[in-house]
């Protein structure tokens, strides 16, 4: 009974063990062969360099305002020393009869405190703590910039199936209609001219299929990229493209948006008021320095024993010529400044315009939809009475072969359309400062059911 026992509990480890494995292999497949658009923003926030090195900058930067900081802090130093000196030498003040000291030892500790430095410490710390705020909107920034990029690589994936799957069915229609084509030419129907045109449009078909296909490739491979997976695996997306497709806001509200809610813009006022107080530490170096300094430590000698020293004083220093580094530091710190205004300001004018821009594509593919819907039905209904037509010998097959290319051509200009009205919002978000939502996506691709 004992052995049995034992017997179940390992069939039930090993068990265990076996679906544990199928679970994390089917995670991992989940993971990076069927990523959804929401699946690959949070992979791309999680493992995109760009954003990881600019999450890193912050780092960075509190530690320089760590360093600025420490200014107000007194700073403690350790000296020690020992010396061997000839008792022959010349002392100060020319000979002397008496003997002196040839070995010296020396130990203390020398603290200075800053009183007073024309405000350079202070404004530098100011300029330092604003510098990391600034550099948190440039994440921020980055963020969307990577989020944008990524939305655009995964409709431009899932638009390259589709036009695939188009291509897929367009090579089917002209193989039926190539056959339908030798059966009336064998029967005398019509002419060789009727049956190498649809012999043509069977190759330019093929054509397509394999253009499509490497589409798909590289499209899979841009995706994998802008998303900066770590691994070097094969990536594919489920999902579809949007369905549901509202009208953008107007341009003056979307830009009153942009203003409040865009990163950029925030940086760039983070960075001029840091600049501001750069020109002011600048500034400081016009003004004297006062300190606070003192040591207390104890010097040995073979002659005369040893002995406790302290000293306590106030500093003042006060450079009155530097060769004009002062001012020139000044003159950096107040063109950098202006130099960021204009910055600023040009900003101000190109992002208006990339807003303009985003809105226009945004709208032009939402209406692009409503025709391309209307024209794709039209040309399906073209398509199958001019087959009908030319069954009964009322059409002829270039009548067919231009309807084929037609419905193709309507069917691609609406994926088109789609994929461009997803990509579109996507940009109008990125640039007004918020994050990209999850356009509604259709199940069926509209066309022949």
């Amino acid at each position: 009974m004992l052995s049995l026992l034992q017997g179940w509990k390992f069939i039930l480890s090993v068990s265990f063990v076996i679906i544990g494995c199928i679970g994390n292999t089917t995670a991992v497949g989940q993971d990076f062969h069927a990523l959804s658009l929401e699946d690959c923003l949070a992979l791309a926030r999680e493992q995109n360099p760009v954003l990881t090195a600019s999450r890193d900058r912050v780092r960075e930067l509190v530690a320089d305002y760590q360093a600025a900081r420490s200014k107000f802090f007194p700073h403690l130093t350790l000296l020690s020393f020992y010396d061997r000196q000839p008792t022959n030498r010349f002392a100060a003040g020319g000979s002397t009869p008496f003997a002196l000291f040839k070995r010296e030892g020396y130990a203390g500790i020398a603290g200075k405190q800053l009183v007073f430095d024309g405000l350079k410490t202070y404004y530098n710390t100011q300029a330092a703590r604003t510098g990391t705020q600034a550099q948190r909107q440039e994440v921020h920034k980055t963020a969307l910039e990577v989020s944008y990029n990524v939305t655009e690589a995964f409709y431009r994936l899932v638009e390259a199936k589709e036009n695939l799957q188009v291509a897929h069915e367009a090579l089917k229609e002209r193989e039926d209609f190539a056959k339908l084509t030798e059966a009336f030419f064998n029967a005398g129907k019509v002419t060789r001219l009727d049956n190498f045109r649809a012999q043509s449009q069977v190759s330019q078909a093929e054509q397509a299929v394999v253009e499509a296909q490497n589409a798909v490739c590289l499209a899979r491979e841009i995706l994998a990229s802008t998303i900066g997976l770590k691994e070097t695996i094969p990536v594919d997306v489920r999902g579809h493209l949007p369905q549901q497709f509202t009208a953008a806001p107007d341009i003056p509200t979307l830009w009153q948006e942009a203003l409040k809610n865009n990163p950029e813009i925030k940086r760039l006022d983070l960075e001029i008021s840091q600049s501001r107080s750069l020109v002011k530490a600048a500034q400081g170096g016009y003004l004297p320095e006062v300190s606070l300094q003192a040591t207390s430590d104890f010097r040995h000698r073979d002659l005369g024993g040893t002995k406790t020293e302290w000293l306590a004083a106030v500093f003042l220093e006060y450079p009155f010529f530097e060769g004009g580094l002062t001012k020139a530091q000044v003159a950096k710190a107040s063109s950098q400044y202006l130099q960021l205004m204009e910055k600023k300001r040009d900003r101000l004018n190109s992002l208006k315009a990339d807003l303009t821009t985003a809105w226009k594509d945004q709208e032009n593919s939402r209406q692009g939809v409503s025709t391309a819907r209307q024209t794709l039905i039209t040309n399906e209904e073209a398509y199958a009475s001019a087959l009908a037509l030319y069954r009964y010998g009322k059409a002829i097959a270039l009548d067919v072969l231009t309807a084929q290319v037609e419905l193709t051509r309507s069917r691609l200009s609406l994926i088109s359309y789609q994929a461009g009205y997803g990509i579109g919002r996507a940009r109008v978000q990125q640039l007004v400062g918020s994050d990209p939502a999850t356009v509604s996506s259709r199940k069926p691709r509209e066309g022949n059911k």
